[in-house]
């Protein structure tokens, strides 16, 4: 069972992960919407779904083998583990992952779904305001 504690002694670093992680995920949302041929409310949700996995991705704390109550993201144990350890053990940090983000992606589908609604129609109606607008004006 993991200590929900796990920045208590590391508190400086993981500030910096986390505003990291916050700043590369509005990064990567900002690329993906410049990317993003179609603007719909599917798409938008989807995009911010895969941002926000990314962005728990970074700072899921996973225990560092070998060393008592220390807590690194789950992403740099496994590569750490995984390359660089001759016995290294990355099994803890794949086991957080892999059950953690697909989660994270599932849930926050409709949660971004769901906050997009009230909006879906509103860029629809002042869209459609504005051709009934210019065509008042050619007919006069």
């Amino acid at each position: 069972m993991m200590n929900m504690d796990f920045a208590a002694n590391y508190s400086m670093p993981w500030l910096i992960i986390g505003v990291a992680a916050v700043l590369g995920a509005l990064c990567l949302n900002h690329l993906l919407a410049k990317l993003g041929g179609k603007r719909n409310l599917y798409v938008r949700s989807l995009r911010w779904a895969f941002v926000v996995t990314v962005l728990v991705a970074f700072t899921i704390p996973a225990p560092v083998p070998n060393a008592q109550a220390v807590f690194a993201p789950a992403f740099i144990v496994l590569i750490f583990e995984a390359a660089f350890q001759a016995q290294g053990a990355p099994e803890e940090a794949l086991r957080l992952m892999i059950s953690t983000l697909p989660m994270v992606f599932v849930g926050a589908v409709p949660v971004f779904f769901a906050l997009q609604w009230p909006w879906r129609h509103a860029g629809q109606s002042s869209a459609l305001a504005a051709e009934e607008a210019e065509a008042a004006q050619k007919t006069r």
